[in-house]
């Protein structure tokens, strides 16, 4: 077809060679594994995606915060470099510490206004940094419109692991990223009559690397009675999870709760 032949020379002069490729020679999806197994394993390529958008989403207390600092502690001992972008002023160091998270080799960038998280996060997407985490409070979301088709894109340029976490997820977050999970809590964990955690319903919401609609559980522990990195001890992995679900009324489970 002589007229195709002609656009696609057409689209190499004017954007260069790089803009044309058969199919063929596209990279394939690279996982990065967060040792989070239930994640990992709704992905379907067992791990978060490099190079793509990974949204984290729920109301309330649900754990999407738990799940995403889970990530930023693995990412601090595996990954070169890490940044958590924290317009809302509320990433506490010690939680982190507690999940074992090298703190030297986290990065938190504090934007002074909401319209300054969207230059921050897609300066740092495109600069190639390991894992990018990046929290999405209301007021950031309101005037996040005009960058966040654009997040997953840089992302891709530079191949690093982006999660983006919200309570909602607006058309345009939806649409840019590639794979989007929504957490529910299901009930919270007690111990001694005080809450210790809580079990999370984890659904796959979107997915363009992977099959989308699955779901799974998760349990999430607090740090409960740790001290700072390097000045006493670190509380065991709080995160732990189900290979399906479990009833309350199981053995396994009652033997769960009575271990606290």
């Amino acid at each position: 077809m002589p007229e195709l032949a002609t656009a696609v020379s057409e689209i190499r002069l004017r954007f260069g060679e790089q803009a044309v490729l058969r199919a063929s020679r596209l990279a394939a999806i690279e996982p990065w594994p967060s040792g989070l197994e239930p994640v990992d394993r709704l992905s379907g390529i067992d791990g978060l995606p490099r190079g793509r958008l990974t949204v984290l989403s729920g109301h309330g207390t649900c754990g999407k915060l738990s799940v995403g600092l889970d990530l930023l502690a693995r990412g601090s001992r595996e990954l070169s470099q890490v940044v958590l972008v924290d317009p809302s002023l509320t990433f506490d160091p010690w939680t982190l510490a507690a999940l074992g998270g090298d703190l030297e080799r986290v990065l938190a960038i504090r934007p002074p206004a909401p319209d300054a998280c969207g230059e921050a996060a897609l300066a740092l997407a495109r600069a190639g940094c390991g894992l990018l985490v990046v929290l999405l409070p209301a007021r950031v979301l309101a005037a996040a419109e005009a960058w966040l088709p654009s997040l997953e894109g840089a992302a891709g340029r530079s191949g690093s692991v982006v999660v983006a976490i919200a309570e909602d997820v607006p058309p345009a977050l939806a649409h840019s990223s590639s794979f989007t999970l929504g957490l529910e809590r299901v009930e919270w964990l007690v111990a001694a009559g005080e809450p210790v955690g809580l079990r999370a319903r984890l659904r796959c919401l979107k997915n363009r690397v992977g099959v989308p609609g699955r779901e799974t559980e998760l349990e999430v522990r607090y740090p409960l009675n740790c001290t700072f990195a390097g000045k006493g001890a670190i509380s065991e992995p709080l995160l732990r999870t189900f290979a399906g679900k479990r009833e309350e009324g199981s053995e396994e489970w009652q033997a769960r709760s009575a271990a606290g």
